[in-house]
């Protein structure tokens, strides 16, 4: 009888962590860096003309709830959600810029494509089309490779990280862009 209890609880023991290893979300706390690139971009197309950010949608069927490896959803900033991150990111861009003004022409992204692969080669693949009360806009796209690990939790520790350079190359993607000046109404 002694020896099933403590066969009974020994189990238990090693079960709850096996059960609470599956409730893990993939977190990084990277934030954003401006790209000096993008800056130039920016005052080089826009020059005196200002604009704003005012949505960042998905498309319809586009998630931004991505599980990596069973290990929870890629959390690429705690509180924000993977659409707000790029619009926070482009904002910041734009600001920093001294070309936002949130009277300006109102730029909007609306995601058609996210997705990322933590397995070799590993990459996030975004696309996304942009367009403003001023113009129509044009549609950019991204595969952004980053390093990955067979070890699931660095995979998706890589995952994370990855996704602030892949939208400081998105954002180039939509500022280095002929048509991006017509999204101000130039």
């Amino acid at each position: 009888m002694k020896k099933a209890r403590i066969s009974a609880v020994a189990s238990l023991v090693c079960a709850v962590p096996v059960l609470l290893s599956g409730c893990q979300t993939t977190n990084s706390a990277i934030p954003y860096e401006v790209s000096t690139e993008n800056v130039l971009a920016i005052q080089s197309g826009l020059q005196t003309k200002k604009v704003s950010v005012s949505s960042v949608s998905l498309a319809q069927g586009v998630s931004e709830n991505l599980m990596c490896r069973m290990n929870g959803d890629v959390v690429v900033s705690p509180g924000k959600t993977l659409s707000q991150f790029i619009k926070d990111s482009f904002q910041k861009e734009l600001f920093t810029a001294q070309a936002y003004d949130i009277h300006g022409s109102a730029i909007e992204g609306r995601i058609e494509e996210l997705s990322f692969s933590s397995v070799t080669p590993a990459n996030w693949t975004i696309k996304m089309h942009v367009y403003s009360t001023a113009s129509n806009g044009y549609t950019v796209s991204i595969k952004y490779p980053f390093e990955t690990s067979w070890i699931a939790m660095e995979a998706c520790k890589n995952t994370a990280n990855a996704f602030s350079p892949a939208v400081q190359e998105l954002i180039k993607q939509v500022v280095t862009n002929p048509q991006f000046a017509a999204l101000a109404g130039k």
